[in-house]
This record gives structure tokens, sequence and C-alpha cells, in this order.
């Protein structure tokens, strides 16, 4: 006979899941016994639910598929919330999975331990969906639709609830397996309209976001881009979906000088995947002067940008829809050596930049030795600030960052996530003084499975860009700077090797060495990064 808390598991299983994070409790433990039971499903036990969230987030951006979390009730489900609000900024299928008090009990307001009033109203904002099992009969389809919701349409984090005596108790009958599955909607709009605007157009630039890396459209976006010759300026976290050393690759959208010229002198702007949300694009000072914005769904349509033509629905589709109607234009030449010129105005600001910034030759020497299929994981720091602007990123989701909620303290566990995911794959986590003691506890988690990778943590002993913003709103600091421990000390009580350096030259060997190694690494940068580039670049 098997448990409601067996059936949830096995449909997991069916569902390609082999791996989950989270931490035993008083009310998960039947879902733990099934765990134990099985045996075939690793279980990365963590030290706080943050993290573990933070850790199944980015195994789901490096894999592409989605990242389990189990949580507990109350306390436990609480402690997700943040790390899931940037899952779900940042479109990661993330599938919580948290108990509740027995179904009896709920809502009734006994005292029961960790109770929690209407406890699934906590994240209902925060993900995509919310599926409430409240009988045992509900736990097989819910977990399905669940699994299924996380990848239709736009991706996204879901929230599912069982009770505690629901997990744990006997459930009789035999499941039919797989039968729950669904197929991804693959709407396409009519694109006529769009076709002859951008045929029409002369100089057409693509913006690309996140979503188009979810989407795995760097086939269709490389096409799109070559066909029409035209430049592509990207969202932080969709830089790479096609090779920043690609000759109609511009870099973050949000940068000025000639990028934001170049958007600006554009008569057509295609966004294919973004969100165009205020921080990324408006408050930087973008402009598109003519716009078909293509995403998944409208729920961003017309918010900071008013387009011309919206299409929605399968992303993909749409734009092999677009392509099947397109021709190189009679000017391609011409609009390639306008990128051409572009490029070159483009690295003579950055070589420009680099000679006044020592921030760029940390970055040059972090690129240096990264081979160009790793992953560069940075927190909400200084020195992952100027990364999202200027580090060369060469393959999809090779640049990683927090950019959904802006949190700090997600680098080190998302870096986690994402090796487990990619064990062969060079992973480099890149996190501040403040965000590193949000999440240091979880050097436990590596050491107890063989989790190994470097992280540098940039010592300012302050929170740089809350000194930088005080200083520059109201002219002084206050309460931004801090009291550290040992980072190496640190390091060494987990059993860690740890190295402290304070120069370009001193973090190249060091992290060299790190890579080699093999092994989990800590790297203490003691550095005072004064600015964020945002205002001057």
């Amino acid at each position: 006979m098997q448990t409601g808390a067996d059936i949830l598991l096995e449909i997991l299983k069916e569902a390609g899941v082999h791996t989950v994070f989270g931490i035993p409790s008083i009310h998960n433990l039947g879902f733990y016994e099934a765990l134990r039971k099985d045996g075939s499903v690793r279980h990365i036990l963590c030290r706080h639910e943050t993290t573990a969230t933070h850790m199944a987030d980015g195994y789901a951006r490096e894999s592409g598929t989605p990242g389990v979390v189990i949580t507990s009730t109350g306390p436990g489900a609480g402690y997700a919330v943040p790390a899931l609000q940037e899952a779900y900024g940042s479109s990661s299928p993330v599938l919580m999975i948290t108990t509740n008090i027995a179904a009896s009990k709920i809502g009734k307001g006994l005292g029961t331990l960790h109770e929690v009033k209407e406890q699934d109203g906590i994240f209902k904002n925060i993900t995509k969906a919310v599926f409430i099992v409240r009988a045992e009969e509900d736990i097989e389809n819910l977990t399905w639709e669940a699994l299924n919701t996380l990848h239709l349409g736009r991706p996204g984090p879901v929230y599912l609830e069982v009770p505690t005596d629901l997990m744990n108790r006997e459930i009789g009958g035999k499941r039919d397996l797989g039968t729950n599955k669904t197929v991804q909607q693959t709407d396409i709009p009519d694109v006529k309209e769009a076709i002859t605007l951008i045929k029409n157009a002369e100089r057409p630039l693509l913006v690309v976001g996140t979503a188009a890396v979810r989407a795995c459209m760097t086939e269709e976006v490389v096409n799109l881009a070559e066909t029409l010759a035209a430049p592509v300026i990207f969202t932080p976290s969709a830089r790479g979906l096609i090779p920043d050393k690609h000759p109609l690759a511009l870099g973050n959208c949000a940068r000025s000088g000639t990028i934001r010229e170049t958007a600006s002198s554009s008569d057509l702007a295609l966004a294919i995947g973004t969100r165009l949300r205020e921080v990324d694009a408006k408050r930087r000072g973008l402009v598109l002067p003519h716009l078909i914005h293509v995403d998944w769904d409208n729920e961003w349509t017309d918010r900071n940008f008013p387009s011309n033509i919206s299409l929605s629905g399968d992303m993909p589709g749409i734009v092999r829809a677009l392509m099947e109607a397109l021709e190189p234009p009679l000017d391609r030449e011409r609009r390639l050596q306008r990128v051409h010129e572009i490029s070159l105005k483009i690295q003579g600001e950055e070589a420009e930049i680099r000679r006044n910034h020592r921030e760029m030759t940390y970055l040059k020497v972090i690129r240096d030795i990264l081979p160009g299929e790793s992953t560069l994981v940075v927190d909400n720091t200084q020195l992952g600030y100027w990364s999202e602007y200027f580090y060369p990123c060469h393959v999809p989701g090779g640049w990683m960052g927090a950019k959904g909620s802006a949190i700090i303290g997600f680098a080190f566990a998302a870096a986690i996530g994402a090796k487990i995911a990619s064990p062969e794959k060079p992973i480099l986590a890149v996190i501040g003084d403040g965000g590193f003691l949000y999440s240091t506890q979880e050097l436990a988690t590596c050491l107890k499975h063989g989790i190994g990778f470097p992280v540098i943590v940039v010592n300012s002993k302050s929170f740089g860009i809350i000194a930088y913003l005080q200083k520059k709103f109201h002219k002084c600091e206050y309460e931004s700077r801090l009291i550290n421990p040992d980072f190496v000390a640190l390091a060494n009580a987990y059993g860690i090797a740890g190295r402290r350096v304070a120069s370009p030259d001193g973090l190249g060997q060091a992290l060299d060495e790190a890579l080699s190694s093999g092994e989990m690494r800590i790297i203490e940068l003691l550095e005072d990064f004064p600015e964020p580039p945002f205002g001057k670049y």
C-alpha cells in the first residue's frame, strides 16, 4: 500500500525529477520516509529554506528542468518567500512542495504547531499558480497540474501544498502511470501586420530577454538577427543567448553611450521574451521608437513601452513564423557595415572605461581563466553589477544573476544548485561580504554532498551599493559599514581551504588554482569598489 508521499514521489520521478533540495521537519516526515524507502532520488540536505530555494532556482536555470524544493509548514514555508520572489521575477521553474497541518484542522484556529492562517495566500502573488491538496484523491491530479504549469507558457515557480496527514496516509488503488501529462500550448497569432512593419524598417533592432533564454531560442534569434542584419541588445540574464563575440551582439540594453544611441536611432525594435521592465530598461533611459513585442502573454505589454504590435503565444513558433515570411533585405551589406561601425565605437568606449576602472581588470582576469562553456553566478554586489554590463558571456545562461527581485545572498546558494545540475562545468560565484553572510552555513551542505567550486567573496566591510547610494542622495553614509569574520578562518572552520587576495594578479592565481583543484574554495578579495556602472555607463 502506498502513502500519499509515495505517490507524490512516484509522480516526480515520472516527470524526470531526480534531485530535490530541502530540510526535514515534523510535518514533512512522511515525504522523507518516501525518499528513504525509494533511494533513487538524490536529496540535497540544506541548512535554510531560503538558500534551499535559491539552490533549486540555480539548478533550474542551469539544467532547464524543474528545481524542486521541500519545505515544512508555517515558518519553514515562509523562509522560502524571498527566494521564490526572485525565481518568479526571473521566470525560473521552481516547484515548491510544502506541507500544512492536518487537513481536518486547517482553518480551525486551534493553535496547532506551525499553524498559519491561509498559508497558501502568502504565495499567490509570487508564483505562477498555487495548488492545494485537501483530500487524498487530489494528490495525483494536482501534482501533475503543478508540474505541467511550471513550463506552460512563461516558466515560473509553482506552489504545491499537501497536509501532513495526507503525506502519511495509506492510499489504495492502482495508478495509471503518466496519464495526467499535458502538452505545451502552441498558439501562434497572425503575424502579417508585423511582417509588413519589419519589411518597411531600415534600421531594425532586436531586444532579447530572459524568457527567450528559458525557451532555448538561440537558433531562432540568431537566424532572425542574421537575416535582418539587425543588432541585438539584451536584458542582463539574456546575455549569451547569442555569444557576445557574435558580430551582431552589442551588449546590455541598459547601457548608455553608443548602445542607447543605437536604440533611439533605430526605426523598429523587435522585443523577444522580455518584460521590458522599468528596472531593466525604462529607468536606464532606453528609448524604443517603434515596437513589436513578442512574449508568452500580454502581462507586460504596454506597461513601460507602448507597442505598435503585440504578438503573444508560442514564442519560438512566432519567431519561426516571422522567419518564414522574411528574406534578407536588399541593403543587407549596408546594415552590416553600420553594425560593424557601432561595434567599433562600443569597443572604444570599453577601452576607455578599462583605463579608468580596476573593476574591468578583475573581470578580465575572471573571463581569461574561465572557459567559454562556464557559468558565472553573481550577487547584487558592486563587482556583480560591473559584470552585468561588461563580462563577456558566450553561452546561454553563462551569466546568472538575481535580477528578478534584486535580492542579495543568491549567488552562493544558486551556484551550488548550478554545480549539481552541471557537475563537469566550471562554476564560479561572486558575492559580497554582506550577501555571503546570508548563506555561509551552506558550506556545510557542500561538504556533505561533495560539491566543489570557487567562491569569490568581495570584502569591502560594507553594504557597498547602499553606501554609494547614501552618499549620492544624502551626502553621507549611515549604518552601511559591517563587522565581518575572518572569511579564510571561517572557511577553514568547515575544513575548506581559503585564500586572501588584494590584486588582480592575486585573484588570477587563486582562481586558477581553485578551479584546478575541483574542490570547494573561498577566495576573499579585499577590495572596496566605490560605485556601480549604472550612473556613468
